[in-house]
């Protein structure tokens, strides 16, 4: 299998193995998987507000008026809350991202969008996943298997920037892969529920135009060469080209071409397009 066109796999999809501080290592996805619903109603609470108190206190207050215990409820919040907020440039922002999801044919779709968001935030998910992708790239989809003794494997593996292991127990550790693997399930990487090997999934036109960006936003107009975020959707080498040719069709990009190279850019307020459907 081929390494990216740049052949530099190692330059932009690293092992994280070593380089990620304990701070971005934490146990959310045993208790707040995509959860793309309560995601899209938690993101339009704040365009409606612009205040994260403001939301909380509703939020609370409709939680509890539904019989949702408070912990839960705030547990929720504040894991959406937390990979909403460091989106940053290459991600719909928060006040952009219900009309976005909106503009989504299903609720894959939806799952896919905030997978990026997931990736971005969380640090021992971006650590897993940079394992299987760099499996992917170099030996194919059979690499894809999410059995619970590979997961556990390659969590095993992992050091933090002072080299120190993953401080939780075994039974919490399963839970996350559970957590992890009900991801995939969301974005179409696994199917049905008891599936636990893995495909490179259908990608929709919105999460394909999103995970452009992101790749855009990430590495500049080089991108479609290391196009980040189509590959954390799990999209390997051959789909690139197939990929590209349907970004060509979208309104929210421009082609250029010259001396045989080619190259996407995004239009000026491209989210606020893509939000409008006119991308």
């Amino acid at each position: 299998m081929a390494t990216g066109r740049n052949g530099e796999l190692d330059s932009w999809l690293p092992s994280l193995v070593g380089k990620l501080p304990e701070s971005k290592i934490t146990m959310a996805l045993t208790r707040c998987g995509l959860q793309t619903e309560r995601t899209l109603e938690i993101s339009s609470l704040y365009a409606d507000e612009l205040d994260w108190t403001s939301v909380k206190e509703i939020w609370y207050d409709e939680r509890v008026a539904n019989r949702s215990s408070r912990n839960s409820s705030k547990s929720l919040l504040i894991a959406i809350r937390a990979r909403l907020q460091s989106a940053g440039d290459g991600l719909p922002s928060v006040p952009q991202l219900p009309a976005i999801l909106d503009q989504c044919r299903n609720e894959r779709d939806q799952a896919q969008v905030l997978f990026l968001y997931l990736i971005n935030h969380d640090g021992l998910a971006r650590y897993v996943v940079h394992e299987y992708l760099r499996r992917l790239m170099k030996q194919g989809p059979s690499t894809l298997d999410f059995e619970m003794d590979t997961v556990l494997s390659i969590l095993d593996e992992f050091r933090d920037k002072a080299g120190e292991p993953l401080d939780y127990s075994e039974s919490t550790q399963k839970r996350w892969v559970q957590g992890f693997r009900s991801a995939l399930r969301d974005i179409g990487v696994l199917e049905g529920k008891t599936e636990i090997s893995g495909q490179p999934p259908k990608v929709g036109d919105v999460p394909l135009q999103v995970a452009a960006y992101y790749s855009w936003a990430q590495n500049g107009d080089e991108w479609l060469t290391k196009p980040i975020g189509w590959l954390y959707l799990f999209q390997s080498e051959e789909y690139w080209e197939p990929q590209s040719k349907r970004l060509a069709g979208y309104e929210g990009w421009t082609h250029h071409e010259a001396r045989s190279r080619v190259w996407f850019e995004p239009v000026d307020d491209f989210y606020t397009n893509l939000a409008e459907g006119s991308a």
